[in-house]
């Protein structure tokens, strides 16, 4: 039951903002279920796949995705996903002990630093990050998403927190379009990622199912919902929590 509950609330964060894939359900499970992290990253990206299959389908209904913006990212993306997700085994399978620590060091300062990095895109002044449009350097994209394609795959976080926030500092579009353009690529890089990491047998099939009966149904309701709320505020309070959470799974490493 407790599966059920987490996974419609990770689904109701994704479906509103994109973000919650891996940046929440990785250190939800290790945190608060004991999941080992070698196996919490892979089944993060399965879910994220899957609940975002169901987001697409709203947020591309109502227009709300920029179909040439994910497919540069998706270009980068999925070779780095490739590289990642095959480091991350590498890694584990060459060294146990020193991997199941500086994995979970490399999660946490992924989330910081991408709330960081939130916080200035949602309070800045700067002229030339408030004017300029990423999508007139289409060279750029595919290079962001073999960073953001690599880091998934090495920890399941980025698609979504660091996409999101590269795009809102960057481009100048409605942030319900740029969520739904987020979730598009994050669908595209999570299961390719996720299929690596599964076929090395770094998925819980048991805990995925349980995780999807709460978060089918909480994407969908974040999906809908989602043009109606105010990112802004939305936002700045998701990255409030998620450091919070950080401060909780950074304990449980050191």
């Amino acid at each position: 039951m407790e599966l059920i509950l987490l996974g419609g609330v990770l689904g109701l964060i994704i479906g509103i903002s994109g973000v919650g894939g891996g940046m929440l359900t990785t250190p939800a499970l290790t945190l608060l279920m004991g999941v080992p992290i070698a196996t919490a990253v892979g089944t993060s990206l399965f879910f994220s796949a899957i609940t975002k299959i169901f987001a697409s389908v709203v947020y591309l209904k109502r227009g709300l995705v920029c179909i040439r913006l994910a497919t540069l990212l998706a270009a980068g993306s999925i070779p780095g996903a490739f590289l990642g997700s095959y480091s991350f085994h590498y890694f584990f399978q060459l060294n146990p002990s020193l991997a199941s620590k500086v994995v979970p060091s490399f999660i946490l300062f992924m989330i910081v630093a991408s709330c960081c990095f939130s916080y200035y895109r949602m309070f800045t002044k700067n002229e030339k990050i408030i004017n300029f449009d990423i999508r007139t350097k289409p060279f750029v994209i595919p290079v962001i998403g073999f960073i953001v394609g690599f880091d998934i795959g090495f920890t399941s976080i980025g698609a979504g927190v660091i996409v999101a926030s590269i795009l809102l500092a960057l481009c100048p579009m409605n942030p319900s379009k740029i969520v739904g353009t987020d979730i598009v690529h994050g669908f595209i890089l999570s299961i390719f990622a996720g299929s690596i990491h599964y076929s090395f047998g770094g998925v819980d099939t048991k805990i995925l199912m349980y995780l999807l009966q709460g978060g089918i149904i909480g994407v969908v309701f974040g999906a809908l919902i989602s043009p109606y709320l105010p990112q802004k505020p939305f936002r700045f309070a998701l990255n409030s929590a998620v450091l919070i959470f950080a401060i909780l799974f950074a304990k449980k490493i050191f």
